[in-house]
């Protein structure tokens, strides 16, 4: 018991260790705020970077669209009936008559025949086991026909 008043007599005689206790809980709180607010800015830093990231490759597919779409005009103005005529002119060529084209009849020609990459499936029907109607209906359709034949009968020999 004499410890437990010494002890108590020493720390009571001593009052910056209060205050260094204070300031010691203090730090703590300021070096976990610290730790959390690092944190939250790494989070939003990282996220700001991500979001310009896809505003980036947004752009450049939208800027890849506008440049499909162009090219698809360009294509679409080459290939136009009134362009492709007048290169085939500065080419040399002559808009021909049909009647002064000369068609050659091959004899037993054969036209191009569709690839066949894999055969087509076809099951098996030959052998295949028939089930009797008693094992294909359902429960329920088999019910309703007992109850059928049950009731029907009774009207009929009513009436």
């Amino acid at each position: 018991m004499e410890r437990v008043e010494r002890l108590s007599q020493a720390y009571s005689q001593a009052p910056w260790r209060k205050q260094l206790q204070f300031v010691g809980l203090f730090l703590l709180i300021m070096v976990f705020i610290a730790l959390i607010a690092s944190i939250y800015l790494n989070v939003s830093a990282r996220s700001g970077a991500v979001g310009r990231e896809i505003q980036d490759m947004q752009r450049e597919i939208l800027r890849n669209q506008r440049e499909i779409a162009h090219l698809k005009g360009q294509l679409g103005t080459i290939y136009s009936s009134t362009d492709m005529e007048r290169r085939a002119r500065a080419m040399g060529f002559q808009e021909r008559d049909p009647q002064d084209t000369l068609y050659i009849v091959v004899p037993d020609y054969m036209d191009r025949q569709p690839v066949v990459l894999a055969p087509s499936y076809q099951p098996e029907v030959i052998g295949a086991p028939v089930l009797p109607v008693e094992y294909t209906e359902s429960f329920f359709v088999w019910l309703q026909k007992q109850f059928n034949h049950v009731i029907f009968p009774l009207f009929k020999v009513q009436s």
